[in-house]
């Protein structure tokens, strides 16, 4: 469905979005776990994002661990328990991603999910390699570019989960790897390293060099943390002195380094695959100029948040608009996904078409 949004004057913005996924969309009466855990991201990503709530991020992961234990009671072994989409992922490994430990403690509980517990993604990562990723509080040190000014908007939402996650010193994190190495998981560090590196090459030189010596986990946290915090300090005291975008070069979801061989392309859905609660329309704001411009984003989305975007200009376009206009439509483009409340971990794509006349 194209829908329109008018703005000032003769100011018009086409999105595209896909019919039905608006907020308050109806859900189905049942889901299997692994629906109950994607959706249980975009939960908590309301909870946080709320100053007043009557839930906590804790109570929600319960309820949903104590779906899945009544699950488990009356049907243990259950195929949708370890059912993998997909990707190969199964309903443990997007609840590691999450950072969700009372939902990985009650699928430890089934037999089933114990047994395939070494049971590899079509990446090649196991729930214990994703697990020392930990994604939920490291996405800085995999996606440097994320700290720029063009890109920051998207973080927010990240670094509330991150806040909540640190109160308990990551104490979280660490309960998934002790649940999960209890529970028969193979430790293999040297080559969660290399399956971290695979996926992350836009990572520094820098942490590079700290993950040949440190242990995986404890590294990039560490590394995450720090610089976040300079690059909070250095937009306070001096923001001249923070890179105002990504290099033009650097691709957030494609596969920009020399080692192509190393992982897939991943899997990319159209936004009307995607089980959205929220999604955003862009806002303009003033533009001296006039034209089209259509272009392509393609974003990731873990845990209700989307975290990272490549944004192109389409060749469609002419003539091609200026530089400025190109900057400031890709700004609004990410202003909006920011606001994307999209259920699950996936690489999406969308066009959006910009109307000036």
């Amino acid at each position: 469905m194209l829908t329109k949004l008018v703005l000032k004057r003769t100011l018009a913005v086409l999105l595209l979005l896909p019919y039905g996924l608006q907020a308050g969309q109806a859900q189905p009466a049942a889901r299997t776990p692994y629906q109950l855990i994607e959706h249980l991201g975009v939960e908590v990503r309301d909870i946080l994002d709320k100053d007043v709530t009557s839930k906590t991020p804790e109570g929600a992961e319960r309820a949903v661990a104590d779906q899945i234990a009544a699950l488990i009671r009356g049907a243990e072994g259950h195929l949708s328990l370890t059912a993998p989409d997909s990707q190969g992922r199964t309903p443990l490994m997007l609840a590691v991603s999450g950072a969700h430990l009372p939902v990985v403690q009650a699928l430890l509980t089934d037999p089933s999910v114990r047994l395939q517990i070494n049971v590899p993604d079509a990446d090649g990562v196991t729930a214990w390699m994703l697990a020392n990723f930990a994604p939920a509080l490291t996405l800085v040190s995999c996606q440097p570019g994320s700290l720029t000014l063009d890109r920051f908007q998207l973080l927010p939402p990240y670094l509330r989960r991150v806040s909540h996650l640190l109160k308990d010193k990551a104490a979280t994190l660490s309960g998934i790897i002790n649940a999960l190495e209890a529970a028969g998981a193979e430790v293999k560090p040297d080559d969660a390293k290399q399956a971290w590196l695979a996926r992350c090459p836009n990572a520094s030189a820098e942490l590079r060099a700290a993950l040949a010596d440190g242990r995986l986990m404890p590294t990039l946290v560490n590394h995450a943390i720090r610089r976040q915090m300079a690059f909070n300090k250095a937009v306070l005291e001096n923001a001249q002195d923070v890179p105002a975008k990504p290099p033009d070069d650097m691709k957030f979801l494609g596969i920009s380094s020399p080692d192509r061989h190393a992982r897939r392309e991943p899997e990319l859905l159209q936004v009307h695959q995607m089980n959205c609660v929220w999604m955003e329309k862009p806002q303009m704001g003033k533009l001296n100029w006039r034209g089209m411009a259509l272009f392509t984003a393609k974003a990731a989305t873990r845990a209700g948040v989307v975290e990272a975007v490549d944004i192109e200009l389409m060749p469609t376009n002419k003539p091609a608009p200026p530089p400025f206009v190109v900057a400031h439509f890709s700004r609004s483009i990410v202003r909006a996904l920011a606001e994307y409340k999209c259920e699950g971990d996936h690489i999406f794509e969308q066009e959006f078409q910009f109307v000036i006349d």
